[in-house]
């Protein structure tokens, strides 16, 4: 059964920047690297509605629990697309997002909502983290989504300092 995710991330900006800050390549190579990302490489491709589908590889070192690191070695090859779609009237997108590991049977997978707050503007993943492994999978997924949440804290952290100048 898989893990479920659930996190979110505050922009100091109103919808339109902060889209403009999730989908600049700039932005996302950087995010990559302040997770601790090496070899990152990112690809933005406009869609003919309005959104972008933003890809970004990279490897990380496997800093993993011992039980996880048997699987996969000594670092990982992820691949992290998110999709947004058109803005609505009030400049909310929705979107999904997913996170797949070469070589290690682990996937990420969920919806992006960016909407409008009081303060700016808010991401939420609402997703579910699976691994296909006998025995160690949820740990795994527990593990993965655990990761995941302090990915988007950082995430957050750098996109308030580009924010806010």
């Amino acid at each position: 059964m898989p893990t479920s995710l659930s996190a979110r991330m505050q922009l100091p900006a109103d919808p339109a920047a902060a889209y403009a800050l999730l989908v600049d390549p700039d932005y996302v190579r950087e995010i990559g690297e302040a997770t601790g990302g090496q070899e990152v490489t990112v690809t933005v491709t406009p869609t003919d509605d309005g959104g972008a589908v933003v890809a970004s590889h990279r490897v990380l070192p496997a800093e993993l629990p011992s039980y996880a690191k048997a699987v996969v070695g000594d670092s990982l090859k992820l691949t992290e697309t998110r999709t947004f779609g058109p803005a609505a009237a009030d400049g909310s997108r929705d979107g999904s997002a997913e996170v797949t590991f070469d070589g290690a049977p682990v996937k990420i997978a969920g919806t992006l909502r960016l909407a409008a707050t009081t303060e700016g503007s808010e991401l939420a993943l609402d997703a579910q983290v699976s691994a296909s492994l006998p025995f160690i999978g949820g740990k795994i997924e527990r593990f993965a989504a655990e990761q995941i949440e302090r990915f988007m804290a950082k995430e957050e952290s750098v996109a308030g300092h580009r924010l806010n100048g």
